[in-house]
């Protein structure tokens, strides 16, 4: 029972979850080689995709730099030591836009179903009234 607790603590990461798959085939009486590989396969097309996820998002982030950079340089011509502020302010603004559109999707989501929950609820409340 104890190993079992141990086990489970750990499949909270990909590693964990790897490690547990591993030792419940390779414990069998006759543990299946093939089966071992596309554990592992598995294992390494999860860690593909999340490396392509971040490169994807610094891809992103890169865009939104360059972006902010010839912004400051259209505004102000080159940037200098005098006008390296301004820059930064520009950078850090478009980096800061990115984060608030990511979270306001969220947000707008949610605020729509809790809009229809409530309309539906008095909806509802209005039927059985009649």
């Amino acid at each position: 029972m104890n190993n079992i607790k141990k086990c489970c603590m750990k499949f909270r990461t990909r590693k964990g979850k790897l490690e547990h798959k591993l030792t419940e085939e390779l414990s069998k009486t006759k543990p299946n080689l093939s089966r071992v590989v596309e554990i592992i396969e598995e294992f390494e097309s999860d860690n593909i995709n999340t490396i392509e996820k971040l490169k994807k998002k610094k891809t992103a982030t890169l865009r939104k730099v360059n972006g902010a950079l010839k912004q400051s340089i259209n505004a102000h011509g080159p940037i200098t030591k005098d006008l390296i502020g301004s820059a930064s302010k520009r950078v850090y603004g478009s980096i800061l836009e990115a984060e608030e559109e990511e979270t306001d999707d969220r947000i707008q989501l949610r605020g729509l179903i809790i809009g229809f929950i409530s309309a539906s609820i008095i909806f509802l409340g209005f039927y059985l009234l009649m």
